[in-house]
């Protein structure tokens, strides 16, 4: 049953697309800013995350681009930070070679495939507690592949893997590992793959993500998340890439793997999912209650994918009838999208004035409202010092209104989109902010569409997530 579950799991990584930046744009990030970007894939992957970012050092030195921009090879062809050899494994060379944080799960995946793999198991050490660290020694061992020059009797090079991985956690990381003793392995050649070896004293923790009953998480894989009836066991059904969690029971260890027992917020089934691919849902905000098509606040919103967040906003007094159709797929002006912000942040003008030139082309109704959203600095004018009421907001437009709002994250990583070169200078890191919170993902094929008008479905679905969030 074990090696039902790896198989299904062997491809872990989400795809995602990338926009491949100039030769000159390549730089690599600072070495603590890689060891955060490690420590975060590690830590929710399952893995110590001292472990993962040793086997970055000893592979590349942290270094993922050579000075004159292109990208880091080894001399048998592996790429980047992670020494990735693509041979078979699976991976998207593109995004192994310019997306830095694929190359880290890709890193990953490639030690939790040495780790428990159903086709070419490794020895077992104690009882495969993930978070300590010497259960690792043989997934170490492996991780540029299952060879006798990492047996310490035959000493066939000055230092086997584990050994290099055991001299840079002590030298740079002051974190001790305690290895196989010699005396427990075979003379020469490898271990037998059957073997189970105790976990050797003194023993030394990890620092992977626990999850408790009542968080909620989301799943975090390539394809979809197998659910069981028990920790490891029958299959009962999948959750897809996305789908958000709430966390019941565990963590319950099995054969090498933390088990949760959750259920989807969204539906009905339960069971138990390995905690590899799960991750915090700190972001993620649930969608409003279920309603029905009785006594709509509006006739055309029956059949809308929004009607659950036009609802909301309608009994929380945010969006406000003025006809009896709401057209959600009509496209969001200024002046509408200024009443709802306004009415949705609680914001007041206090006898404050406007001094566009076109202030009277502002439709009375929305004329309080687009005062507050001036006066807040939320919103602002053009150039020629008119404000445009009628003028429709686009997708990066809502994207700096929004960081205006929130406030602005420090995002590192070069936005997972196929149309990023499209996005104005001025916008981008509105764009990364929005992104990395997950108010404005884009679309399935990979696309911001950050010149498309933003529609009244979409707008609901945002402030209801922004005010969420804000709570």
């Amino acid at each position: 049953m074990l090696s039902v579950f790896i198989i299904a799991m062997i491809l872990i990584m989400p795809i995602t697309n990338i926009t491949v930046a100039s030769q000159k744009q390549r730089v690599n990030p600072s070495r603590k800013e890689l060891e955060k970007r490690i420590e975060e894939i590690a830590r929710k992957r399952g893995i110590p995350s001292v472990l993962l970012k040793a086997i970055a050092r000893v592979e590349s030195v942290y270094k993922h681009f050579n000075t004159d921009g292109t990208v880091f090879t080894g001399s048998r062809g592996s790429i980047g930070l992670m020494q990735i050899h693509n041979r078979g494994a699976g991976f998207d060379t593109n995004k192994l070679k310019y997306d830095i944080d694929y190359n880290i799960d890709a890193g990953a995946e490639m030690l939790l495939r040495k780790w428990n793999v159903a086709v070419d198991k490794l020895p077992d050490v104690g009882n495969m507690d993930p978070n300590v660290l010497e259960n690792w020694y043989f997934a170490l061992w492996a991780y540029n592949g299952w060879a006798k020059s990492n047996n310490p009797n035959m000493r066939l090079k000055k230092y086997t893997y584990p050994e290099l991985i055991q001299k840079i956690l002590k030298e740079e990381y002051n974190q001790d590992i305690t290895l196989i003793p010699p005396k427990w392995l075979p003379k020469s050649g490898l271990p037998d793959k059957s073997t189970k070896y105790n976990t050797p004293n003194p023993i030394h923790k990890g620092d992977i993500e626990f999850y408790k009953p009542g968080d909620t998480v989301k799943v975090d894989v390539n394809t979809t998340l197998m659910v069981r009836n028990n920790p490891g066991g029958a299959s009962i059904g999948k959750f897809s890439n996305g789908a958000i969690l709430d966390v019941l029971e565990g963590p319950k260890l099995n054969k090498g793997y933390y088990y949760y027992k959750v259920k989807k917020s969204s539906g009905n089934m339960t069971g138990w999912v390995a905690g590899n691919w799960i991750e915090k849902a700190e972001d993620v905000v649930s969608k409003p209650p279920e309603v029905s098509n009785e006594n709509l606040p509006f006739e055309d919103i029956a059949d809308s994918w929004s009607k659950e967040y036009i609802v909301y906003l309608n009994n929380h007094d945010i969006v406000k009838p003025r006809e009896q159709n709401f057209n959600p797929d009509m496209y969001i002006s200024r002046e509408e999208l200024c009443d709802i912000l306004a009415r949705a942040l609680k914001l007041e003008a206090e006898n404050y004035a406007l001094i566009y030139d076109d202030v009277d082309e502002i439709s009375p109704w929305a004329l309080e409202s687009v005062k507050a959203l001036d006066k807040s600095g939320y919103i602002y004018g053009f150039v020629d010092n008119k404000f445009r009421p009628e003028h429709y907001v686009t997708r990066e437009e809502m994207a700096v209104i929004l960081t205006r709002i929130m406030g602005k994250r420090d995002v590192q990583y070069e936005l997972p989109l196929k149309d990023a070169v499209l996005i104005e200078e001025s916008a981008m890191d509105s764009v990364k902010n929005v992104y990395d919170r997950g108010l404005m993902k884009g679309d399935s094929d990979g696309l911001f569409n950050p010149k498309e008008k933003l529609t009244k479905a979409e707008t609901c679905k945002i402030v209801y997530e922004l005010l969420n969030k804000k709570s």
